[in-house]
């Protein structure tokens, strides 16, 4: 029962979740905090519930003050600080970093103390690198590469300390202190952007919050399947967001003609029900090739060892679990798949198809594959992979069905249904749950269709490719190709390649036109051709775009593809309904209209160095007289031709 603590002092330091509870109950409040004092509050706040809950229940204070010792004490606190331990920053970082005890508590921080840390950071590494260059005596005569490498070498070893990978270290590792001129200055240019921190702070935020998440038992059947709620309401906000943001601009080509950016947008296949006909047209062209080639299908399950799973499916956590999180299990299955692609090819062994990775409800991945090959290989294929998915953690496979968690072979029966109608319902539920109401979803029974939303969640979340075709010619191509309509080319080769992809929308004919599903790449006999923009960003570095398409097997065969060159605007204002003549008025010319090309990208890059977005939105708000909250109680306004800052 709540109790009214009139007259009785709140105790300072408390967090959201303590200070419910000592509403609640003050007099537990001291002997309550060891186990809720250094939770985030983002995950306190659902065991602060729980507590409520059972407090007000039959047993009250004594069965909710045991849940606290056995649940929270026992078994969440261990491995929230598993996890906690994976990010922690190095004793070095605490000394160095001005900004330590934000990063320390990344997971906690909102979109604007990311955007201000990130100004922080940058801000830091730039001045850092200031004063480096003042202390260290270079000659006059030094080449530029070597001071530069070295600049860039003592502030990527400061940006490392934060816990991120600085760009183009991994390169300057393995070469062992070498690297293009052009690349080290992009390096440093990223490294004192706030922008580029802006979106790693916001990914190592995102990934840290959900892995404690995990690891706190938010991210199960019982809880909250495949993501946290948190995670779910971000993605469907993000969602809304993007709607939002392309219903404001248009997209504008050098003749004057203009259209919707989200019509655009849906007409791609970013729109979900287009992606999906894609990956079934795909699919179903891979089925008609087997059917023509004499191939057969298997349809293959693999999942990871227990130790990277964090639930049990009948809930519980998982003893052995090792604090993995969900890409952490996607790099062990593809370290697998690695395994077995090399044993097949060692044995001359060739397999086209599809992979679909899900999640289990506790978010760690499986993969499904539907792969199609020679009928007398079907039995060694099986073989290989069931031998690679077996080789770790070996010992705890000791019953069948332990075996057939682990890997599961099951052949295409034709009279249960087509190889496509095996993986339909996979690309389905993975993308949109397109005809599957009613449905349930194997892994938490809920409504199949519902749960499409969570999937999508976890994958933008965790960043995990979904689908992955195996083997035959690439889909980039046959989506340029689609563009072309029934134009001709210079080859009749080419021809038939465009034929079956423009006019015929045939999967299987593209494929073997291309030269078959095990196809090369250097075989293959459209290929794209790409423009490069020498220092096309504001990093300085070379921008590639597809600019047409080509055949190495036909000289001077480039066709251009993209003619038309699309530019971003802000949709024209609309004319007022009350206007006073018969056609209305025109929208009156503003600051936004009549700024120039070149300002207006000058305007764009100071607000990118400033952390912001630099969009239409955001510059038009400023040409118009409003301001921008430019964090640490400043406002940022556009005024006699420049950036200026003031506090509010």
């Amino acid at each position: 029962m709540q109790r009214e603590n009139y007259g009785v002092r709140t105790p300072r330091n408390m967090t959201l979740a303590e200070l419910k509870l000592w509403n609640a109950n003050p007099d537990d409040h001291s002997w309550r905090s060891q186990y809720l004092h250094d939770m985030p509050d983002y995950l306190a706040g659902y065991f602060a519930d729980r507590y409520q809950k059972i407090l007000s229940g039959k047993h009250g204070r004594r069965r909710a003050n045991a849940f606290l010792r056995q649940t929270i004490g026992q078994s969440v606190l261990p491995r929230l600080q598993l996890v906690r331990t994976r990010y922690r920053l190095n004793d070095a970082a605490q000394f160095e970093l001005p900004f330590f005890k934000q990063l320390d508590r990344l997971p906690t921080l909102d979109r604007q103390d990311i955007r201000d840390l990130a100004y922080k950071m940058a801000s830091f590494l730039s001045q850092s690198l200031a004063e480096f260059v003042d202390k260290v005596s270079i000659p006059q005569e030094a080449d530029e590469l070597p001071v530069t490498l070295t600049g860039y070498r003592y502030i990527a070893e400061l940006a490392a300390l934060t816990g991120t990978q600085p760009p183009y270290w991994a390169e300057f590792c393995s070469a062992k202190g070498e690297l293009p001129l052009r690349k080290a200055q992009s390096g440093l240019l990223r490294m004192v952007a706030p922008e580029w921190w802006r979106g790693r702070l916001k990914q190592m935020r995102d990934l840290q919050r959900e892995h404690m998440a995990i690891a706190v038992g938010q991210v199960q059947k019982a809880a909250s399947p495949y993501v946290s709620r948190s995670t779910l309401a971000e993605w469907i906000e993000q969602k809304k967001r993007n709607r939002e943001f392309f219903k404001r601009f248009d997209l504008i080509n050098q003749d004057g003609e203009r259209i919707a950016l989200d019509e655009m947008v849906n007409r791609s296949v970013s729109n979900p029900a287009i992606r999906r006909r894609e990956l079934m047209t795909r699919m179903r062209g891979f089925e008609d090739v087997a059917n023509e080639t004499g191939c057969v299908g298997e349809f293959y399950t693999i999942t990871a060892p227990s130790r990277y799973h964090a639930v049990y499916s009948q809930g519980g956590f998982v003893s052995q679990w090792n604090g993995s999180s969900p890409r952490d299990t996607q790099r062990y299955l593809c370290r697998v798949w690695v395994r077995i692609r090399a044993a097949l090819s060692r044995e001359a062994i060739h397999v086209f198809g599809f992979r679909v990775v899900e999640p289990h409800h506790d978010g760690t991945p499986h993969w499904h594959m539907l792969l199609f090959m020679r009928p007398e290989n079907v039995q060694r294929v099986q073989q290989i992979m069931r031998d690679q998915a077996y080789k770790e953690d070996s010992g705890e496979l000791t019953t069948p069905q332990a075996m057939k968690a682990r890997f599961h072979a099951e052949p295409i029966d034709p009279e249960k249904g087509s190889a496509t109608g095996y993986i339909a319902k996979y690309i389905s539920k993975n993308i949109d749950g397109y005809a599957m109401d009613g449905e349930k979803d194997d892994e938490t029974g809920a409504n199949m269709r519902d749960m499409a939303k969570a999937v999508s969640a976890w994958a933008s979340r965790w960043r995990i490719r979904q689908f992955q075709q195996i083997g035959g010619a690439p889909v980039t191509v046959w989506r340029e190709l689609r563009r072309m309509g029934d134009a001709h080319l210079p080859d009749k080769q080419m021809d038939a390649v465009l034929a079956s992809a423009s006019v015929a929308s045939c999967w299987a004919s593209y494929t073997m036109a291309q030269g078959g599903p095990l196809v090369a790449r250097e075989d293959l006999v459209i290929r794209l051709c790409y423009e490069l923009t020498e220092m096309g960003n504001e990093y300085g570095e070379d921008v590639q775009r597809v600019q047409g398409i080509y055949s190495p097997m036909v000289p001077d065969s480039e066709v251009m593809t993209r003619l038309v060159k699309w530019e971003k605007v802000a949709k024209l204002a609309e004319a007022p309904a009350e206007a006073g003549f018969s056609g209305g008025i025109a929208a009156p010319w503003s600051s936004v209209n009549n700024c120039t090309g070149p300002e207006r990208r000058r305007l764009e890059l100071e607000l990118k160095a400033r952390g912001f977005n630099g969009d239409e939105y955001e510059i038009g708000l400023l040409l118009k007289g409003c301001s921008l909250n430019a964090g640490a109680k400043m406002r940022l306004f556009y005024r006699n031709g420049r950036l200026q800052e003031e506090p509010f």
